[in-house]
């Protein structure tokens, strides 16, 4: 068996759990939602779990001592799961807590109190899979702050003092210093992975990591559909969500003119450092434009993972629009793919998780039962807030640290 790094197995390890995962959707839709698999799904299933076993048990031997021991508390509390969700499933019931505070009166109460309490702990939702998955990248200055509590306010002035000359005696006009505020609305956010009971009964499997894995993955795809969408629904509203895309030409200005929209930024008084996002498909064609047009070199548009020397995330979300029922969809013309760049000070943006992280599984209902699955969920409050509509006494409720750009390909010379 050839030679791999930690990194090299922990990525065929997400890759086995995200191939295990296809083949129990793929067996759900062909049978009714039942996993039903065929001899060669099955053989198939058992040589990726064997295959996972491997890498953990090679993964064990290339460990520290501290990588280890941290190993075996989770294969120990992988087993308190297990047992958990195989409890669920014989007894069809039920199991409910919140994760990481102890439920020790009120009708809540289960077996071990709570996961923390009994050293389960089965997930940890993380910022992002270690091994990347196209378009899910953040930008660096937009960070999420967990576990708010209450409804968080953000208290604005919109007045500044204005200084004025003045005669030696003559009366100083009063001037009134106004204040608002934005404040966070909470949506609630919820996701249920459905987990085999074959996966459930087999001890060599890494239960946690596989739940983990999926649960992770779905965290980064929603933050960065609902970061980076545009559209005019009405829920979880990030920067560009219903706001009026203005066109720019990809043509050989297109350089100068994505420059001077960061630039009239800055005269809004927004001083940091913005970052662009844009899908890979533009990306690529700014590679081959050149930053100043007819200028010997070979500088280009984008250049050393930076646009017009600013930072740059690569996102397909960028394009996608949700419209008024929520649902997304990546933007059209036909068969055509619209194109999109937004512009943003991230720091703008506060991502906000609320509360407790809920914690279920189900084993009880004849549907799971049925076609051989526990399903465990969770379940929290989350917002995201755009905190940049109301500096300097803006009175249109728009974004101002925040642009969205639709870009029109320049007309041939043939369609003239």
């Amino acid at each position: 068996m050839a030679k791999m790094t930690k990194t090299q197995i922990q990525e065929r390890q997400c890759a086995i759990w995200e191939e295990m995962d296809k083949l129990e959707k793929q067996s759900r839709e062909a049978n009714g939602g039942d996993i039903k698999f065929t001899d060669d799904e099955a053989a198939k299933y058992d040589a990726l779990v064997r295959e996972s076993a491997g890498l953990s048990a090679r993964a064990k031997a290339m460990a520290s001592d501290d990588e280890l021991n941290h190993m075996r508390s989770n294969e120990d509390k992988a087993a308190k799961l297990r047992e958990m969700l195989k409890k669920c499933a014989k007894e069809r019931s039920n199991a409910t807590t919140i994760l990481g505070n102890a439920v020790t009166s009120g009708g809540d109460q289960n077996e071990y109190g709570n996961l923390e309490a009994g050293g389960l702990i089965p997930l940890k939702i993380n910022e992002i899979i270690d091994t990347k998955v196209e378009g899910l990248e953040l930008p660096n200055d937009l960070k999420m702050q967990m576990g708010v509590v209450g409804n968080e306010i953000w208290p604005f002035c919109t007045d500044d003092v204005k200084f004025t000359i003045n005669g030696e005696v003559q009366k100083v006009s009063e001037q009134g210093i106004n204040f608002t505020n934005i404040q966070a609305v909470l949506q609630r956010i919820a996701a249920s992975v459905a987990v085999s009971h074959r996966a459930i009964d087999n001890a060599a499997f890494d239960i946690i990591g596989f739940i983990n894995y999926k649960m992770q993955k779905g965290w980064a795809i929603f933050k960065a559909l609902f970061v980076y969408a545009h559209g005019s629904y009405e829920t979880l509203k990030g920067p560009f969500a219903g706001m009026t895309a203005k066109e720019l030409t990809l043509d050989e200005n297109i350089g100068e003119n994505l420059a001077i929209e960061a630039a009239e930024m800055y005269d809004l008084g927004f001083e940091g450092i913005p970052t662009f996002i844009m899908d890979k498909v533009v990306e690529t064609k700014l590679k081959f434009k050149k930053l100043i047009p007819g200028l010997t070199g070979d500088r280009t548009v984008v250049q050393d993972g930076q646009v017009v020397g600013y930072p740059l995330v690569v996102s397909r979300y960028i394009d996608y629009s949700i419209d008024s029922n929520g649902e997304p969809s990546r933007d059209k013309v036909g068969d055509t793919p619209v194109r999109y760049i937004g512009i943003g000070h991230w720091g703008y943006l506060a991502m906000q998780q609320h509360g407790e992280f809920r914690f279920n599984i189900d084993g009880v209902s004849s549907a799971n039962f049925d076609r051989g699955t526990v399903v465990v969920g969770v379940s929290t409050d989350f917002s995201l807030t755009e905190l940049s509509s109301k500096v300097n006494g803006n009175a249109s409720g728009k974004p101002q640290a925040f642009k969205l750009i639709k870009l029109i390909e320049p007309v041939s010379s043939s369609e003239i």
